[in-house]
């Protein structure tokens, strides 16, 4: 299989992250033991949702200090008093999850610099807004670092994290998952870690469910509280399922340009056996968005974040430019409605876009990546409003005409198509 090159940029960015942390960490020298050093940086190659009223206001407060340019200092988070966002159980959990989630893999690398004190500015914005769940993994360089400082000081912030699995599998063991889940907790400064996502690359090594069961036993002696999925095809959920781990979740790409976890029936399925779906690139990157109504695709220039190199990917496989274009013409069409019969006065196709995949069934939450506190005020009206049955219809008859992507959640990412 033939690594993308953003994969690459961003396993080489983490592997400086990893150099780095070893020579400044006061125990450095035991980061190099046995094979979790290798696991480490082998991991590296996974770079790859009140009243409507009252959200209208507060929405609008939020426009108008980050159209300012307003960063808000740490001293003014605080628990949100009244959340704009709601929440939802995921699947037949006790966890409690924002229906909108900070994603952070964009402090791994391929998006830029940044300060720490900005990513966490940020992500105190966002707690504000009542977007209340925060996304990392333990591959996602300094991410968890970094989150950790954030949650220190702001407990009410629920972190969920990744447990990621690209090469030397059928050498993990039960030590191994163990003292790699431990380290989590350590870096995002929490007893017991909310949600651990599990990803494992190659279906050719079994010992998938070997390692789920592994989690499970940390979770009944209380290291985790809840266990998912990230990029499990359907077949393999319903493996795990039958062995008797207890999934609430699957963290999945889904939106109107992806719909493998609709086409392949996973959406189906969790709906029955209550597992949610947590959804990222709903917006493809910003490619389901205003900006490109009427506009070419994506240029070299602006494929400058790795985020929107694997999204203007999707839009290519998903059909040609024109059809992306219908597409957009469509949520137009439809925000346009919204807005001039009252359901959200400021609606915009991004909105649309998200509407339409959590409405989804077995759809929990939609995960945005965060770079900044541009979009908290778009993403906060996200939830206050719905979709009319015919105007889902008129995205799906768009949708019916793609070409791809084809295939399961992450065929194609691991070469399997």
């Amino acid at each position: 299989m033939e690594f993308p090159k953003f994969i690459l940029f961003c396993l080489v960015m983490s592997l400086l992250e990893t150099a780095r942390c070893y020579i400044l960490s006061p125990g450095g020298g035991r980061m190099g033991q046995t094979k979790l050093q290798a696991t480490h940086l082998q991991n590296s190659f996974f770079q790859n949702e009140v009243s409507r009223r009252e959200s209208f206001s507060r929405a609008a407060q939020f426009a108008t200090a980050t159209s300012s340019g307003l960063l808000l200092p740490s001293s003014a988070f605080g628990d949100p008093t009244s959340s704009l966002v709601p929440t939802t159980r995921l699947g037949k959990g006790s966890l409690e999850v924002s229906r909108t989630i900070q994603g952070y893999w964009q402090l791994a690398g391929g998006h830029g610099v940044y300060r720490e004190g900005d990513a966490i500015s940020n992500m105190g914005a966002h707690l504000n807004a009542g977007i209340t769940t925060l996304d990392t993994a333990d591959i996602y360089g300094p991410s968890e670092n970094i989150v950790g400082n954030f949650i220190r000081n702001h407990p009410s912030a629920i972190p969920c994290t990744k447990f990621c699995c690209f090469r030397y599998l059928d050498q993990i063991d039960k030590n191994e998952v163990r003292s790699r889940i431990r380290r989590s907790c350590e870096r995002l400064q929490v007893p017991k870690l909310p949600l651990v996502a599990f990803f494992w690359s190659d279906y050719n090594v079994k010992k998938y469910v070997d390692v789920a069961l592994w989690l499970t036993e940390l979770k009944e002696e209380g290291l985790i509280q809840e266990i998912g999925a990230t990029n499990f095809d359907l077949k393999r959920l319903q493996e795990l399922k039958k062995a008797g781990v207890p999934l609430v979740s699957n963290q999945v790409q889904m939106s109107a340009l992806d719909r493998r976890p609709v086409q392949s029936g996973m959406a189906s399925w969790c709906a029955e056996n209550e597992v949610s779906l947590i959804a990222f690139g709903t917006v493809a990157s910003g490619i389901l968005a205003n900006k490109y109504l009427g506009k070419g695709a994506p240029s070299q220039e602006e494929k400058n974040t790795a985020s929107m190199r694997m999204y203007s990917n999707t839009a290519a496989r998903f059909g040609d430019w024109k059809l992306v274009q219908k597409l957009l013409q469509t949520m137009d069409v439809i925000a346009k409605d919204v807005r001039s019969d009252g359901r959200c006065p400021e609606a915009n196709i991004s909105n649309i876009a998200q509407r339409y995949v959590l409405e989804t069934p077995s759809v929990a939450s939609v995960l945005v990546g965060v770079r900044n506190q541009d979009h908290i005020a778009e993403n906060v009206r996200t939830h206050s409003f719905s979709l009319k049955t015919e105007e889902k219809d008129a995205i799906d008859a768009v949708v019916s005409k793609r070409s791809g992507p084809k295939g399961d959640v992450w065929d194609i990412e691991r070469g399997l198509i």
